[in-house]
C-alpha cells in the first residue's frame, strides 16, 4: 500500500489514539462485569448509546456504495460480536488477558489475511517489528497467565475468538473502501436494532441494581469513546495506514494496558511484564518507522 506523507501522518495519530482508548477499554470493562453490570448490559450500552447518537449521522449519508449485507456483516463483526466475546470474556480472565489477547493478537490475524485478500505484503522491518511486537506479548502474556486456574481458559478462548473477529472486520472494511463516518454510523445503528431488543427481552441483566453512576459512566465510555470514536479512529487509520500496519500499532496495546493497570489500578508490573512493555514498544517503533512512505523519509 502506498500514501502520502500527509495521510501517513493522520494514520499514526489515529492508531496511536485507538491505542489509549483500547487500552482504557480493559480496564474499564473489568472493573465494570467484576462490579454491578453483567457483560450483556455493557454491550447493550455500547450499542444502544452508539446507536442513539449516530443514527442522525447514518440517516443523513446512508450506506454509500455498500449493499445492506455488506452493511449487516460489518455490523455483526464489530458489533455484538466482537462486545460478546470481549465483555463476557471479562467474567472468567483478569484485564491482563484480555489485553494481550484482543489486541496483541490482532496482527497475526489481520496481517495474513489483509496479505490473502488485499495484496498488502508487510515491508522487511514491519515484519521485523512485528516479530518483536510477538516476543514482547508473549511475555506479558506468559506473565500474566503465570498461576492460571479455574476457568481463566474460558475468557482466554473467548478472547481469541474476539480477535478472529475484530480482524475479519477489519479487513472487509479495507476491501470494501469503507468510509470512517459512515461505517460507523452504520455499525453502531444497526448493531443497536439488531442486539438491544433482544437484550431487554431475553438476556440476564442487572440494571435495576446497579448504581446509577456505574451505568452512567459505562455508558458515556463504551458508547460514545469506545463505540463511536474508537470504531471512527480505527476504521480512519485502516484507510490511510492499511490493516496490517494499523493493526500492528494497535498491538502496543498490551503493553500500554499494563502500564495504566500498575499507575491506576496498582496491579505489580514484574521483570518479565516489563520486559514485554519494552519489546512492544520497540516492534511498534520498528513497524512504523518501517512502514513511512517513501515522501516521508525525505526531510
Amino acid at each position: 500500500m502506498k500514501t502520502n506523507a500527509r495521510e501517513f501522518t493522520i494514520g499514526i495519530a489515529c492508531a496511536l489514539s485507538v491505542v489509549v482508548l483500547w487500552s482504557s477499554f480493559h480496564i474499564i470493562s473489568r472493573v465494570g462485569v467484576q462490579t454491578s453490570l453483567s457483560p450483556f448490559d455493557l454491550v447493550a450500552l455500547r450499542l444502544g448509546v452508539g446507536g442513539v447518537l449516530m443514527l442522525p449521522v447514518l440517516l443523513r449519508y446512508g450506506l454509500g456504495h455498500l449493499q445492506l449485507w455488506q452493511a449487516i456483516v460489518l455490523a455483526m463483526l464489530a458489533g455484538p460480536g466482537f462486545a460478546l466475546f470481549a465483555f463476557t470474556g471479562y467474567q472468567f480472565a483478569p484485564a491482563a488477558h484480555g489485553a494481550a489477547i484482543l489486541a496483541g493478537a490482532i496482527p497475526l490475524f489481520a496481517a495474513p489475511l489483509a496479505w490473502i485478500a488485499l495484496g498488502e505484503r508487510l515491508r522487511r522491518w514491519q515484519i521485523v517489528g512485528l516479530i518483536v511486537i510477538v516476543t514482547g506479548v508473549a511475555l506479558l502474556t506468559g506473565d500474566s497467565f503465570t498461576g492460571l486456574t479455574g476457568l481463566i481458559w474460558r475468557g482466554d478462548l473467548l478472547f481469541i475468538f474476539g480477535v478472529a473477529d475484530w480482524a475479519v472486520f477489519t479487513v472487509l472494511a479495507r476491501a470494501w473502501r469503507v468510509e470512517p463516518v459512515r461505517g460507523t454510523a452504520m455499525v453502531a445503528v444497526i448493531s443497536m436494532i439488531t442486539y438491544v431488543p433482544l437484550h431487554f427481552a431475553f438476556l440476564p441483566s442487572r440494571f435495576d441494581t446497579a448504581p446509577l453512576l456505574d451505568i452512567a459512566g459505562q455508558a458515556v465510555f463504551q458508547g460514545f469513546f469506545s463505540m463511536i470514536i474508537s470504531l471512527l479512529l480505527f476504521t480512519r487509520a485502516v484507510a490511510a495506514l492499511g490493516a496490517s500496519l494499523t493493526t500492528t500499532i494497535t498491538a502496543a496495546v498490551p503493553a500500554t494496558a499494563t502500564i495504566a493497570a500498575f499507575i491506576l489500578l496498582g496491579e505489580p508490573l514484574t521483570g518479565l511484564a516489563s520486559g514485554g512493555v519494552i519489546l512492544v514498544t520497540i516492534g511498534m517503533l520498528a513497524a512504523v518507522l518501517g512502514g513511512r512512505p517513501a515522501a516521508a523519509k525525505t526531510p
